[in-house]
C-alpha cells in the first residue's frame, strides 16, 4: 500500500501531541515504522472518547483528528465484525499482524483478538501494554518474518470490515489492547495516581479480492437513546430502498445534526452531553410512526426515516422538529443552552443502489445545511452541482488510492514579466506555478476545486500539499545542470492547514535535502488569510526556510482581510493580486485603484506584485503601465503538465515559456 504521509514526528505520539515532538530514538523508530506500514492508530480514554488520531487513521476512517477529538469510539471506528466470528474469538492472521511491525521492529506481539469497538470497556484477552513507546505483549513472540510468510494462508484474513464516514465499506485487520496510564508532572508533583488507562486500537487495510460477505444481524438499539444503531437503521433503509423499488412506496430519510453539543460537552461534561442526547432521542421518538424509523448514528447525529411521505410532508415534519429543539432551553449546573440542529433531508428514489448511498447522501445534504449558518434544513437536489461535490468527498475520502494510482497529475502555468517598451530586461530563466490536474475515469483531466475543497473540509488538504510538494521536488531534482540553470522559480502553494500541521518544516527541508533541489529555485505561495490567521507561525516558516535560500509569496491578496501591516513583518517576495481584481480592471475603477495601492506599497517593501488571471492583452499593458512587475494567465500560456515543461528545459532548444514580449528566451 502506498504511504502518502510522509510526516517526520519523532514519535508514536508526535502524530498526535506536540509535547512528545523530542522523545527518544524507540519512539522515533515506532513511529516511522506505523508511518510507512500505513497502520491506523487512535487512542480512547477510559470512557471510550477518542483522544488522538494519526494521520494513516484520518485517511482510513474519513475523520480529521479535530472532528473525532472528544467522540465516541464507535462513532469514528465503526467496525462491522468479520463472518463467523464473536467478540471472544480471536481471528486475527498472525502474519497479518507481524506485517505491522516487520521492518525491524524490537516488538514483541502475541496473536491478538479480534475485538469490536464498543461503549463498554474491552478486555482484550492478550493485553497490549503501550509505555513509553516499547510497543509488547505478554505471551510468545513473534515468528520470523520468513516463518510468518511461509504459514500465512493464500488469502488474506481480516478481523472486521470498516465503514468509513463516506459509507463505504473496507476489509482490515485490527487489535485493541491497554494503554497505560503515563504519570503527568502534575500529578507527580501532586501525588496523585497516575491517569486511568485507555485503550488504542491499531487498524490497516486489507485488499479485497471478491465481495464482502456481510451478514446483518438483527436489529440493535444505541445503548444511551434506545433508539436503533447504525447498523440497524442502515437494514431499515435498505427495506425502505426495496419496498420503493417493489411498490413505489414514499419514502424520506432525515439526517439530523445537533449543532451545539459540542459546547455543551466542553463546558459541562460528559454527563451533560448524554442527558442532552436522551432528551433529543425522547423528542425524535415522539415524532415516529408505526412504520418509521429513527436511530443514531454517531455522537450526536440521528436518522429518522420517515415512511409514506413525500418531500413536502417530509420537510414540514423536518421543520416541526427543528423549532423544537430550538426552542428548547437545555439547563445544566446554572448553565443555559440553546439548541439548535441542522437537517438534510433526502427522499428515496429507486437510482439509489444502496443505503449507505441515502445515508450518504443526506450526510451530504447535512453537511452544505452547516456550511450555509447551522439551524437549517437542506434538501438534497440530485443536481450538477450537488452531484459532483458528492463525489469530490468520495474522491477525497479514497485520497490514498487515488495518488497511488496517479490520478492526481502535476501541472504548471508561467509566471511572466510584465516589460515596458524600450526598458532594458535580462532573461533570467523558467518562472512558473505547480497546479494540480484530476484525471478521471474516463482519461480526461479536469479541474481539481471539488476535490480541494472537499480535502480542506475533511482536513485531508496536507496530504495532497505533500504529495505535490514531494512530486514536484522529484521532477526539478532530476533534471541535469543545464536544465536546471534555466529554472529561475517554481512556486508552491501550501494551505493553512499545512502550516498548522506539525513536521511541515522538517518534511520540506528532508524532502528537499533527498530531491537535491537548489531551495533558492523554489518559492513557497501562502494565502493571505492563512498569513493572517496564524501569522507567528508563518514568520517562523518563513524564517526558517528563508536562511536556507527560499522565497515566499502571499497568494490571493485583496480576497482576504487585505491588510497590508503585515506585510512589512514578513519576508515576503512576491504578492500575488487577486484575480477578482484583475478580470474588470479596464471597467472597474475601485479594482484599479486597489491593483495600484498594492504595487505601490510592495514597491515601497521592495516585494514584486503578480497579476493573476491575465485574459487579454488589453489588461496586460495597462497592468504594465501601472508598474506591475509579473503577470500570470490564459492569456500568456495555458497550464501543461509539470513533466513536459521539465522535458523543454532539458532540451537544447528554446524554453517552452516565452517571455511577455515573445522572446524565445524566456525569463
Amino acid at each position: 500500500m502506498a504511504k502518502i504521509d510522509d510526516r517526520p514526528e519523532s514519535s508514536l505520539h508526535a502524530a498526535f501531541d506536540r509535547s512528545d515532538a523530542h522523545r527518544g530514538s524507540p519512539d522515533k523508530q515506532l513511529a516511522s515504522w506505523l508511518s510507512e506500514l500505513d497502520v491506523g492508530v487512535i487512542e480512547v480514554d477510559a470512557e471510550q472518547r477518542v483522544v488522538r488520531v494519526n494521520g494513516a487513521a484520518e485517511r482510513l476512517t474519513g475523520w480529521s483528528i479535530v472532528e473525532a477529538r472528544g467522540a465516541l469510539l464507535d462513532r469514528v471506528l465503526r467496525l462491522i465484525p468479520a463472518a463467523g466470528t464473536t467478540s471472544g474469538d480471536p481471528d486475527i492472521d498472525v502474519g497479518e499482524m507481524t506485517e505491522l511491525f516487520d521492518e525491524g521492529a524490537p516488538a514483541k506481539v502475541a496473536a491478538p483478538p479480534a475485538l469490536t469497538p464498543r461503549r463498554e470497556p474491552v478486555a482484550p484477552l492478550a493485553p497490549v501494554i503501550i509505555d513509553e513507546g516499547a510497543l509488547r505483549t505478554p505471551g510468545a513472540p513473534l515468528a520470523a518474518p520468513e516463518a510468518a510468510a511461509a504459514s500465512r494462508p493464500t488469502s488474506a484474513r481480516y478481523t472486521a470490515l470498516l465503514e468509513r464516514r463516506d459509507g463505504s465499506v473496507i476489509p482490515v485487520v485490527h487489535t485493541i489492547g491497554t494503554l497505560t496510564g503515563r504519570p503527568t508532572r502534575e500529578s507527580q508533583r501532586d501525588s496523585r495516581p497516575p491517569p486511568a488507562p485507555g485503550q488504542l486500537i491499531l487498524f490497516r487495510e486489507l485488499g479485497a479480492p471478491g465481495p464482502l460477505p456481510i451478514h446483518p444481524a438483527k436489529p440493535r438499539y444505541d445503548a444511551l437513546t434506545r433508539l436503533l444503531d447504525r447498523y440497524a437503521i442502515i437494514d431499515r433503509i435498505e427495506e425502505a430502498l426495496n419496498d420503493c423499488r417493489a411498490n413505489n412506496t414514499p419514502y424520506a430519510l432525515c439526517y439530523i445534526d445537533l449543532d451545539r453539543f459540542r459546547l455543551v460537552n466542553a463546558t459541562c461534561g460528559h454527563e451533560a452531553g448524554d442527558d442532552l442526547l436522551q432528551w433529543v432521542a425522547t423528542r425524535v421518538h415522539e415524532i415516529v410512526g408505526p412504520k418509521d424509523a429513527a436511530g443514531r448514528i454517531g455522537g450526536d447525529e440521528f436518522v429518522l426515516l420517515l415512511a409514506d411521505k413525500n418531500e413536502r410532508e417530509a420537510e414540514r415534519i423536518a421543520r416541526d422538529l427543528q423549532i423544537c429543539l430550538l426552542e428548547f432551553r437545555f439547563g445544566w449546573a446554572e448553565k443555559t443552552f440553546s439548541i439548535g440542529a441542522s437537517i438534510g433531508l433526502v427522499v428515496l428514489t429507486p437510482h439509489f443502489e444502496r443505503a449507505v448511498d441515502v445515508l450518504g447522501a443526506a450526510d451530504h445534504a447535512c453537511r452544505i445545511a452547516k456550511e450555509n449558518g447551522r439551524g437549517r434544513l437542506q434538501v438534497y437536489l440530485d443536481d450538477q452541482q450537488m452531484t459532483t461535490s458528492r463525489r469530490s468527498m468520495q474522491w477525497v475520502a479514497s485520497l490514498q488510492r487515488h495518488l497511488a494510482e496517479g490520478r492526481l497529475r502535476l501541472y504548471s502555468q508561467g509566471i511572466h514579466p510584465l516589460i515596458k517598451p524600450g526598458a532594458a530586461h535580462t532573461p533570467r530563466g523558467a518562472h512558473f506555478e505547480v497546479l494540480v490536474r484530476q484525471l478521471g475515469e474516463d482519461g480526461r483531466f479536469y479541474s481539481p476545486v471539488g476535490i480541494i475543497q472537499a480535502a480542506e473540509q475533511s482536513g485531508l488538504i496536507h496530504v495532497i500539499d505533500r504529495y505535490v510538494a514531494r512530486q514536484a521536488f522529484r521532477l526539478i531534482g532530476a533534471l541535469p545542470q543545464h536544465a536546471l540553470r534555466r529554472l529561475d522559480t517554481c512556486s508552491i502553494n501550501l494551505s493553512g492547514v499545512s502550516l498548522l500541521r506539525e513536521g511541515l518544516l522538517d518534511f520540506l527541508v528532508e524532502q528537499l535535502h533527498r530531491a537535491q533541489v537548489p531551495p533558492s529555485k523554489i518559492c513557497f505561495e501562502i494565502t493571505e488569510t492563512a498569513a493572517l490567521a496564524n501569522l507567528g507561525e508563518v514568520l517562523w516558516f518563513m524564517q526558517e526556510l528563508g536562511a536556507m535560500g527560499c522565497r515566499f509569496a502571499i497568494d490571493d491578496f485583496g480576497s482576504g482581510h487585505a491588510s497590508y501591516g503585515y506585510l512589512e513583518s514578513l519576508p515576503v517576495d512576491y504578492v500575488k493580486i487577486d484575480g477578482m481584481f484583475v478580470r474588470d480592471l479596464k471597467d472597474n475603477s475601485l479594482h484599479r485603484a486597489i491593483v495600484e495601492s498594492v504595487h505601490r506599497i510592495g514597491d515601497t517593501l521592495g516585494i514584486k506584485t503578480v497579476a493573476e488571471q491575465v485574459e487579454n492583452q488589453e489588461i496586460a499593458d495597462l497592468l504594465t503601465s501601472m508598474g506591475i512587475h509579473y503577470a500570470q494567465g490564459w492569456h500568456f500560456d495555458k497550464p501543461q503538465p509539470l513533466v513536459d515543461l521539465c522535458g523543454s528545459l532539458r532540451a537544447q532548444g528554446q524554453p517552452s515559456i516565452p517571455d511577455a514580449t515573445g522572446s524565445p528566451e524566456g525569463r
